[in-house]
């Protein structure tokens, strides 16, 4: 007689940040070298890529570690271009063009505070995501009593194989590319000085 046995899909310890808003503090600026951007109906393209990490103090209940979250973006400062829309919606003003010809130094967002829109999203093979949809300054009133994370943090090796993944397909890129490809417009990541209101970037 044969045994009661059901078979299950493998339990995942992977858990995605709960969506909602957060106070989350920058930890990481992970500079991930040149990535292929394959966006539909544009030209594919090489360009510098980064991530910002956060952490929001959230910890899977399973496994007891903490549930970072990031974003990936081209580093470009371009009028449209997503990493400085998300920078200037952070510190809450536009960049000058002087800013932007001098060039924002992002390793400067490490253990800044912002508050973070975070929604969830499922993937192709039906596995749930969680991304960061906006950063905006942190009021006053929460600037006090915050937690840094900075440096308890350690980057998790999954950055080494990703930016390890990048660098292996440029090579190939740059083999299979018979023309110059541009990078388009729409590109695809202890609190605040008292003295200033201002963001550091």
């Amino acid at each position: 007689m044969s045994d009661t046995l059901v078979a299950k899909g493998s339990e995942s310890k992977f858990r995605p940040h709960d969506e909602g808003q957060f106070l989350g503090q920058c930890v990481d600026v992970i500079d991930l070298g040149q990535k292929v951007h394959d966006f539909p109906g544009t030209p594919s393209y090489l360009a510098p890529t980064c991530a910002l990490v956060f952490r929001t103090g959230e910890k899977n209940a399973e496994t007891g570690d903490f549930i970072d979250i990031a974003r990936e973006f081209t580093v470009s400062m371009s009028d449209k271009a997503n990493l400085r829309k998300f920078l200037e919606q952070w510190r809450g003003k536009p960049y000058e063009q002087a800013d932007v010809d001098q060039g924002v130094p992002l390793h400067k967002l490490t253990g800044q505070f912002g508050l973070l829109t975070i929604s969830h999203k499922k993937s192709g093979k039906g596995r749930t995501y969680a991304n960061i949809t906006a950063c905006v300054g942190v009021p006053k009133q929460m600037r006090t009593g915050q937690t840094s994370y900075v440096d308890d943090y350690t980057r998790d090796p999954y950055w080494a194989t990703k930016k390890k993944e990048y660098a292996e397909a440029a090579p190939r890129f740059r083999g299979e590319a018979t023309t110059a490809a541009t990078e388009p417009d729409t590109d695809e990541f202890d609190g605040f000085p008292e003295e200033t209101d201002d963001l550091p970037f």
